[in-house]
């Protein structure tokens, strides 16, 4: 072959290569020219393409791609799914929060409608991850068997009463029942040690464990007490969380060497809400020693919002919660909880000091650039004001109102969360590799909290769920037909 017939092959095979790099098989699924804001990232990426294949993230480049299937993200922003590293699936066991066994047994269809929306109620409001904080591995499983939910995963609860350390696990836990009825009885003391504990939470597939100083409910363990759990729990790689949610509660988890801190600082009884030398030394010390902190400042406006005899007319309610459920609540409002039925005179100012006390809790852990985590404790209690979903999207605000960025709020609510979890191999952050657990905006969630109003596409596992299929809206349109075709 001559030299111009080598180089006219030559040539021709680089056409060619040229060819197919640019004609190259369309694979998965690709979101086109986004901008892809991820907390790893000192600047968004604008003008990208981010193929998901297999439920993950198998490729993000500035390059076009092509997909078997393609959304176009032309002025739209992709981020991460939202994490709650602080929730109670369901508790009572089995029914909504605010009802009482008598009341499921008899209204079985509210129960059903409302399990049923619980779930997309957090994805319609951007959380593609939960962690039950009082959870159990059947429970988690049951919960992971649903087509449309957040991925859960659980803390196992160990409660130190009387210098005895038990494993409150579902379905013990339920907000009906006096706390000391919460957790099962020492039968066998030598399943009750700090490392058997750990080991039967680690064995049943727990990520953290969860421990509780209240003394308002009589448990006050001593700082060595919660310190031999957080060792135990430590040499399994488990992270501790406590619920600690006192001045004299935070001080001990602070010298227990706790990992999170699982409540803000409320106020004890006739207290300033404002921070005194002792509370301001507590936070300190939280920021210097990395502690995480959720504040979970909306579980109090929740029990004011308890009060508010409006409440349940209020228009973004219709998101969270089923029709035919907010009904059964406005009908049986005066038989669902003591927040009202035993509340007495000037019942309201407890709430209303500890909200003022969170909002300062909140600035001062800010200012003070400390480990804030996104957690809300929802439900609270045996209330019906700690909406599914709707309850994180409050606490956003509340955090801005107290000063943090959208940009500390952003990482509270993926990285800052995966990494303490230590998920964020998985989740956390728009990179190849990671779960396709993701959201479509049509707004920067860095430029304003209302950006989370945007959210048009919810990605699970890679399988894109349009927003509005999920708002409890759908569902009771959904219901509302059926009965109609049914003649109900």
């Amino acid at each position: 072959m001559t030299k111009s017939a080598t180089l006219a092959v030559a040539a021709c095979c680089s056409l060619l290569w040229v060819a197919c790099a640019t004609q190259a098989p369309r694979s998965g699924l690709v979101v086109s020219n986004v901008t892809v804001v991820s907390p790893e990232r000192a600047t968004s990426l604008e003008h990208a393409y981010v193929r998901i294949l297999d439920g993950r993230i198998a490729e993000l480049s500035e390059r076009r791609l092509r997909g078997e299937t393609e959304i176009d993200g032309t002025g739209r922003y992709l981020i991460p799914g939202l994490i709650d590293s602080h929730v109670h699936l369901v508790v009572p066991p089995g029914f909504p929060s605010p009802m009482t066994a008598e009341q499921a047994a008899a209204y079985p269809d509210i129960v059903a409608a409302a399990l049923a929306q619980d779930p997309k109620s957090y994805l319609f409001f951007g959380f593609t991850t939960v962690v039950d904080l009082v959870g159990s591995a059947e429970r988690t499983t049951q919960w992971n068997a649903l087509e449309r939910r957040p991925d859960a995963y659980f803390c196992g609860a160990a409660a130190i009463m009387n210098s005895q350390i038990r494993y409150a696990h579902y379905p013990y836990f339920s907000y009906g029942l006096p706390f000391e009825k919460r957790i099962p009885p020492v039968v066998d003391p030598a399943r009750h040690t700090p490392e058997a504990v750990i080991d039967s939470m680690a064995g049943d597939g727990a990520i953290c464990a969860k421990t509780v100083y209240d003394a308002y409910a009589g448990v006050t363990p001593t700082v060595a007490e919660v310190q031999a759990l957080v060792a135990a729990a430590h040499a399994r790689d488990l992270p501790v969380f406590i619920h600690a949610n006192r001045k004299s509660s935070q001080a001990a988890a602070v010298a227990a060497g706790v990992d999170v801190i699982a409540h803000g600082m409320w106020r004890d009884r006739d207290e300033d809400p404002g921070l005194d030398v002792e509370a301001r030394q507590i936070l300190e010390t939280v920021a210097r020693n990395n502690i995480g902190y959720q504040p979970t400042t909306q579980v109090i406006v929740g029990e004011l919002d308890m009060f508010d005899d409006d409440y349940l007319a209020r228009p973004e309610l219709a998101d969270a919660y089923p029709t035919a459920v907010i009904d059964w609540y406005r009908r049986m409002r005066g038989q669902l909880t003591h927040w009202t039925v035993n509340a007495g005179p000037g019942a309201e100012a407890g709430p209303r000091g500890s909200i003022a006390r969170g909002a300062e809790v909140t600035r001062f852990l800010a200012e003070a650039d400390a480990r804030l985590l996104f957690g809300t404790d929802t439900p609270s209690d045996w209330i019906y004001t700690n909406p599914p979903g709707l309850n994180g999207r409050l606490e956003m605000n509340n955090w801005i109102a107290a000063g943090v960025s959208e940009e500390k709020l952003f990482r509270a609510l993926t990285i800052d969360n995966a990494r303490l979890l230590q998920l964020d191999d998985e989740i956390g952050t728009v990179e190849p590799g990671k779960t396709a657990n993701l959201l479509l905006l049509r707004a920067d969630p860095l430029q304003g909290v209302e950006a989370y109003d945007t959210i048009e596409t919810v990605f699970l596992h890679g399988r894109p769920v349009p927003r509005v299929e999920l708002s409890a809206r759908h569902a009771s349109r959904d219901a509302g037909e059926s009965s109609a075709q049914t003649g109900n």
